[in-house]
């Protein structure tokens, strides 16, 4: 968690087999954390707050099971600051 760079989007490709493993690990920790937080207060941008979350659980997971993968270039379609 204390890195200045990952994975972000919640943009992937990988065999069914470990997104199944890796949906029911992420979704667990979701519904937990959905009990604890009552967003009904949050701007829109920060009632994001699940998939900001699990934008960061995705290298926490890679790194935690030895997942080996490949980064593929993408490109913005709008002008970044």
């Amino acid at each position: 968690m204390n890195k200045t760079y990952g994975h972000r989007f919640n943009i992937f490709i990988m065999k069914k087999d470990k997104f199944d493993a890796y949906c029911a690990w992420l979704f667990d920790i979701l519904f937990e954390l959905e009990k604890w937080l009552d967003i009904s207060q949050y701007s829109p941008n920060d009632a994001r707050v699940f998939g900001f979350v699990s934008e960061r659980l995705l290298d926490v997971w890679i790194n935690t099971n030895h997942i080996s993968y490949v980064d593929q270039p993408y490109i913005f379609m709008e002008k970044q600051n």
